[in-house]
């Protein structure tokens, strides 16, 4: 923890060192979840005639703003693994001693994809203390929890999604494309597309443990059973999926040999 500190607190003074890019990072980010906010709002305008709320939109958007800001913030390679794979920068992790899964995941910190998180947590606050029915102190805990949950879920799943390209030499192509689903698909909440069943089987296929669960904890009384399946999922997906990396990273070929000859 003392060293991940470390290099947050270097990624810091790296990246506000081009003062104007970093303000203007934060800004956008800014800007593009008002205009989701905006958007959640036309929608209940013109659909006036469905059950669902603007805290449907704000719970469930919060929650993808949870996994999308720890992978892009504090575990930044993890996204940018497909990158590291195809352009042979995994020879730089592979000469440490270290586990090299590990060791890229907690060296490179998005500091600008924070404000995710800060909007989270802005969001958290007002559904704990103006919207929901339970003690607000209750709302924070349970929120806190599905938070560590749903990202380690997150987590595996994109070590999964990245992987690819130890088998597909552009399988980052495939991994824009699931990102961008997986994304676009969590912004909604999952009653708009139950009256399609089609889309509602194939969205709960990728969402279910990472999105549409923590939803519906969030927003209904909680059973057992849920927070087990969570402590489940998020223990078993990470685990497989680091797994079967560490497998295959075998198939991984070194680029330095192809640039010196």
């Amino acid at each position: 923890m003392k060293k991940y500190l470390q290099f947050m607190k270097y990624a810091f003074k790296e990246q506000r060192q081009y003062r104007t890019n970093f303000f203007a990072s934060i800004g956008t980010m800014v800007f593009n979840d008002a205009c989701w906010v905006v958007l959640f709002l036309l929608f209940l305008s013109y659909f006036t005639w469905t059950e669902i709320t603007f805290w449907n939109f704000l719970v469930i958007y919060s929650i993808t703003c949870i996994w999308y800001g720890v992978v892009h913030w504090l575990l930044n390679n993890i996204r940018c693994l497909n990158d590291i794979i195809e352009k042979w920068k995994l020879d730089y992790y592979l000469s440490f001693p270290v586990k090299p899964l590990s060791f890229l995941s907690f060296t490179k910190i998005w500091v600008t994809d924070l404000w995710d998180i800060v909007f989270w947590i802005i969001c958290l606050f007002i559904y704990a203390f103006t919207y929901a029915d339970s003690p607000a102190w209750i709302v924070l805990l349970k929120w806190f929890g599905i938070f560590i949950l749903a990202s380690m879920v997150s987590i595996g799943i994109y070590i999964a999604l990245w992987s690819i390209s130890f088998w597909l030499q552009k399988g980052s192509k495939i991994q824009d494309l699931c990102n961008s689903m997986l994304v676009s698909f969590s912004w909604y909440p999952p009653e708009i597309y139950g009256w399609n069943r089609l889309i509602y089987i194939f969205m709960c296929l990728m969402l279910f443990p990472s999105t549409i669960l923590p939803y519906k904890m969030m927003l209904w009384s909680t059973a057992f059973w849920q927070w087990a399946l969570m402590v489940v999922f998020a223990i078993i997906i990470p685990m497989i999926w680091i797994w079967i990396f560490k497998i295959w990273l075998k198939r991984y070929s070194s680029g330095n040999l192809v640039h010196q000859m």
